[in-house]
Order: structure tokens, then C-alpha cells, then sequence
């Protein structure tokens, strides 16, 4: 309550606070993230985590709703990935770029035009490591016309299956507008960065995720007028393999500002205990940058901080407190 008082009165006033100066606050369902690490001048809102336990070694207004851009397009690659794993589809079968993309401004990386034919896996590549809109768009339109069988709204089919899964992944303060993540009129998708580090942690766990946002570069096939030709897509993380660094997504808009999430290994933990077992303790962390004015450099400067909390952390025998995990804790025991 005092929080949600002192973002009142910050607004009230025109103070330049960088926690936010016009998004607000909301419930994240018994899992609210403490004011863990120091203000970073220049970024809005961040997390880093362990991906392991959940734990977050440092945070700032990670409660905060924002506009997240293009970070949106993870959601979508996920619906996808869940409808090819079922069997409902492969990443052979080729989409038709619709005439609707036209709306959401120029051709991006991939070069599509209306009527140009890709595959749903090109599409994902072109998504995820190019973060092209039209592309997204046109996943989302297949693989929604397959969900709906012709008996409903594709886009609006696939939209509800992006924000179904966000709650089954605890996601609880995120809405989805659309594919893509920019923000058109009527089109305001918001979450927080506690809840893009959850999505994260869920889709790691995703079979085929981490491969398509890992790549420096992929060609793909566009079918243009019956001639196929060959488009090579460079991924827009320039931190990728810096420190280890393999994945995730970026994300940019006027509203949103630039969005950054990355992750990065340090090797495991071995230890043999007294019995003879062994016990391996992996270590990997989730930085995410909402708002920022130089992602890039923040983000690096982050996961360098976070390495060293995460390990003070775990020196102290990984205590797990409320306020310091994406996942919600059980009650206290009663004594």
C-alpha cells in the first residue's frame, strides 16, 4: 500500500521517478517481488533470477505493468510450439503471409509482402530471432485458422491461447494484445518484469525454445509468386554469446522503451557428500530489462551484479524468503 502511495503521489507532483512515471501496479497472485537491488538510473523496471529456484537475487518496481513490445513474440512462439507438439502440425507446413500485416507499417527483417508464402518454422525464426512482425502475425493467423477450424475469430482463438498460457505458467499480472507487441490502437498488451522472468523460466522448459532464440543468424525461405528465395535473418541480441549469453529476446517501441531479456550458464556445483552421493547445484540466471535507454549495456552490467548476489545468495545456504521468488512459497509452519 505505501508503494502504490508513493507512485500516487510521484505522479501527482511530476517527480522523475524511474520506477515508473505512468504504469501502475498490480497483483501478482501472492508472488510480489521486493525492491531487492539499487535504482539503475535509466531502466524502468528489472529482475534478474535463478532459474533453478526461482529465487530473484535483484529487482526494481518488478510489479510495475509496462508495455513489453516485442518480448510479446515469446508468448507466441510458445502457442506455436505447443500446437506443433501435439501433433496438430510441423514446421514444414507453409503459412500465407496475410493482407492484414500491411496495417502494422513496413516489411520487416524478413523481407515478407502480403501473398508470400513461409514456413511455420521460418516464421518462428524470423519472430524470435529477427523479431519481425509480420512474421508473427502470420503465425499467429495459421496456426489460430487451425485452432478454430473455421468456426471462429483465428487471431482473436490464438490470442486467448497466448494468454491462457501465461496464466498456467503464473503469470497473473500480464495481458496480451496481440502477436506482435506493438502497441495499436486498441491493441495495449501490458506485464511486468517479474512476470517476464516467469515466462522465461516456463519457456526454457519448453522443448525447442532455447533453439530458436539462440541462433546469431538462420536463413529461411520466402515463396514469392511460386519462386522460392533464399533470406538470411541476423538476430537482434547483441549480447548473444558474450559471457556465455544464449538467448532471449528484445523488444523496442515507443511506449515501451527498449526491452531486453537475456540468459547465461556459469557451470554447476559438484559436491560429494558424506554418503558418497553427489550433489549438482546448475547454475543459470534471467535478466529482464523493461524501459530501458541502453539495454544492452544495462542488461550486461546486471547479470554481472546478479552473478555476484546469486552467489552470496547460495554461500548463505539459499535461503527462500517471501518477496524473493517468482514462484509462490508455502505458508510458514505454525510453531
Amino acid at each position: 500500500m505505501k508503494f502504490r502511495a508513493f507512485l500516487m503521489l510521484s505522479a501527482l507532483c511530476g517527480l522523475p521517478l524511474l520506477l515508473t512515471s505512468c504504469f501502475t501496479t498490480g497483483s501478482t497472485g501472492g508472488s510480489y517481488i521486493n525492491e531487492i537491488g539499487p535504482v539503475y538510473p535509466g531502466i524502468g523496471s528489472y529482475v534478474v533470477a535463478d532459474v533453478q529456484d526461482g529465487h530473484v537475487a535483484l529487482a526494481r518496481a518488478a510489479n510495475v505493468r509496462r508495455p513489453v513490445a516485442s518480448l510479446t513474440k515469446m508468448a507466441t512462439a510458445l502457442v506455436a510450439l505447443e500446437y506443433m507438439s501435439r501433433g496438430q502440425g510441423d514446421g514444414g507446413e507453409m503459412m500465407t503471409v496475410p493482407p492484414q500485416v500491411q496495417m502494422l507499417g513496413p516489411s520487416g527483417p524478413a523481407g515478407l509482402q502480403p501473398g508470400d508464402r513461409i514456413s511455420l518454422r521460418d516464421g518462428l525464426y524470423a519472430s524470435m530471432i529477427a523479431s519481425d512482425n509480420y512474421a508473427a502475425e502470420t503465425v499467429a493467423l495459421h496456426v489460430g485458422s487451425r485452432m478454430v477450424a473455421g468456426a471462429g475469430n483465428p487471431m482473436a482463438a490464438f490470442i486467448a491461447r497466448m494468454n491462457a498460457l501465461s496464466q498456467q505458467a503464473g503469470l497473473n499480472n500480464t495481458r496480451f494484445a496481440n502477436a506482435h507487441g506493438l502497441d495499436l490502437q486498441g491493441q495495449k498488451g501490458y506485464s511486468t518484469a517479474a512476470d517476464m522472468a516467469r515466462l522465461t523460466l516456463h519457456a526454457l522448459s519448453v522443448p525447442g525454445f532455447s533453439f530458436y532464440c539462440s541462433q546469431p543468424s538462420r536463413r529461411i525461405t520466402v515463396e514469392r509468386m511460386g519462386v522460392a528465395q533464399g533470406v538470411t535473418i541476423a538476430n537482434t541480441n547483441e549480447l548473444l554469446f558474450k559471457g556465455g549469453i544464449d538467448g532471449v529476446k528484445t523488444g523496442t517501441t515507443a511506449l515501451a522503451g527498449q526491452c531486453l531479456i537475456i540468459t547465461a550458464p556459469k557451470p554447476a556445483t559438484v559436491v560429494k557428500n558424506a554418503d558418497g552421493s553427489t550433489s549438482v547445484t546448475p547454475h543459470r540466471l534471467v535478466v529482464v530489462v523493461l524501459g530501458a535507454t541502453d539495454r544492452f549495456t544495462q542488461a550486461w552490467q546486471l547479470l554481472n551484479d546478479g552473478w555476484s548476489a546469486y552467489f552470496n545468495w547460495r554461500g548463505a545456504g539459499s535461503p527462500m524468503t517471501v518477496g524473493t521468488s517468482l514462484n509462490a512459497l508455502p505458508p510458514p509452519v505454525a510453531r
